[in-house]
């Protein structure tokens, strides 16, 4: 858990729909405190400074979505971090709140680098392939084999083709220098799906133990 503060700018005439709203929105995060929704919007009536618990787990709802939701309805608020056992005023990527682990990003990176390598690899037998097989000019050939590289699966295949028939691989050979490394790709891929179904249905699948939440 993280400990986290806010403080919402909420006038006296605010309907008690919206008060409502925001205590259930609120009430989420907190954990160890007063979470019953009277309480809750007692303390927003008297801009009291509301103390939650937010959880970095992957199957706790993010307070990042929750305050895109209070900008998007223009409501106010003031967020807080614990500072030497107090609360210093600071803004939400001050509170280093993103899941995401860095070496989501670095293998980002290492598969579109390593990718875009075996692109530029197999553009020389693509282009031998299509120079040789059907005699098209050298600029022609180069502009098709370029195209052809950059198509999953499609420009494996013409390498695999010029490999085998004009320089005599061997077919296995050929299968494992242009279609292998397409096995930590799809696991790649097939990741970030999961990531962006869970993300989707967050809400779905998270569910509080304490019937107060239900």
């Amino acid at each position: 858990m993280k400990k986290i503060a806010i403080r919402f700018s909420i006038d006296d005439d605010t309907p008690f729909d919206l008060l409502k709203k925001i205590a259930l929105d609120i009430q989420r995060f907190i954990i160890e405190g007063d979470y019953k929704i009277s309480s809750i919007i007692t303390k927003l009536r008297e801009h009291q400074q509301l103390e939650l618990d937010v959880g970095m787990e992957n199957n706790m709802p993010e307070f990042t979505e929750l305050t895109k939701e209070f900008d998007t309805e223009g409501i106010e608020y003031i967020l807080y971090k614990s500072v030497n056992e107090g609360w210093k005023e600071c803004e939400l990527d001050d509170l280093e709140l993103d899941r995401r682990p860095k070496w989501i990003y670095n293998l980002v990176g290492l598969n579109l680098l390593w990718y875009m390598v075996m692109t530029v690899l197999q553009f020389f037998f693509i282009y031998e392939w299509y120079s040789e097989k059907y005699e098209w000019g050298g600029i022609v050939s180069a502009i098709a084999a370029f195209f052809t590289g950059l198509v999953p699966v499609f420009g494996s295949l013409v390498a695999y083709w010029s490999v085998t028939e004009l320089s005599d691989w061997e077919g296995y050979k050929a299968l494992w220098a242009f279609f292998v490394y397409y096995i930590p790709l799809l696991g790649f891929f097939l990741y970030l799906g999961w990531i962006v179904i869970k993300a989707l249905y967050r809400d779905r699948w998270y569910r509080f133990w304490r019937p107060e939440f239900n």
